[in-house]
């Protein structure tokens, strides 16, 4: 968790969307009139900030991070190939 991520909220207005993403209005309906893009809360009529980090980092190609819904690697114990 990096200093940024503890202070920013989980769930974000377009406005703190834009700032914290650097987005223009403009590209930020560009994104939400994609099927991909995470949609506001019903409840709360905001994004959850960590569900756009994993849109971008899988448009990126990144692995997203375990903290926010990735699966880390682990190792399971030595392999025996001569079996």
């Amino acid at each position: 968790m990096t200093d940024g991520d503890r202070f920013a909220p989980r769930f974000m207005t377009d406005q703190e969307l834009r700032q914290w993403f650097g987005l223009s209005e403009r590209a930020l309906d560009r994104l939400r009139a994609t099927r991909f893009f995470p949609p506001r809360d019903a409840l709360v009529n905001k994004t959850d900030r960590r569900s756009v980090e994993v849109f971008f980092d899988r448009r990126a190609g990144l692995d997203s991070h375990p903290r926010i819904g990735g699966t880390p690697a682990a190792v399971d114990g030595e392999e025996n190939f001569g079996d």
